[in-house]
């Protein structure tokens, strides 16, 4: 009697998780425990990176973002819209609590809520994002130098050294 290999769901149950799907199951986890907390009528905000997930449906009051046409806030029954931001800082404000963090740039998707509960949805997608205390101001202002010092010998260090000194200039700003 030979064995016969697992297919299907059997083979994927004895298979370790790859952290993809591991993450995914815990973010899974984390909204169903957000919708059993009964949150009705408040802004849910997911706000992630590459990198990590700061807020994941997260109930806040407001949320204030730089978008290319300017700095505009988002509160619960906002208007549809999806914006793209620029590098600056994003505001969360939870009660009489500020957080502050330093977005590169990205996206933000705001909708309507798809439940009874009044919630509508705000997710911003970063290509960066750091909380502002954690930015260095020195350290941002030795990259600058840097840049402007550098050779500018054709067009891709001159596009380099104009967006990364916009780009380190707004880190700067934000840091103070």
């Amino acid at each position: 009697s030979s064995q016969r290999p697992l297919r299907g769901a059997a083979a994927a149950a004895r298979a370790p998780l790859q952290p993809s799907v591991a993450m995914a199951l815990r973010v899974a986890r984390l909204l169903r425990a957000a919708e059993s907390a009964g949150v009705t009528n408040r802004l849910l905000l997911s706000m992630c990176s590459p990198a990590e997930a700061i807020f994941v449906k997260k109930p806040v009051d407001s949320v204030t973002v730089p978008g290319t046409e300017g700095t505009f806030t988002v509160t619960n029954n906002h208007s549809l819209i999806v914006s793209q931001l620029k590098a600056g800082v994003i505001t969360v404000r939870e009660g009489q609590e500020n957080k502050d963090y330093f977005i590169s740039d990205g996206f933000l998707f705001y909708n309507h809520p798809t439940d009874g509960s009044g919630c509508c949805t705000c997710e911003i997608s970063a290509v960066e994002l750091v909380p502002t205390s954690s930015l260095d101001k020195d350290r941002a202002a030795q990259v600058l130098s840097e840049l402007l010092a550098a050779p500018k010998d054709n067009e891709w260090d001159r596009s380099r050294a104009q967006l990364g000194a916009a780009l380190v200039n707004q880190v700067i700003k934000a840091a103070e």
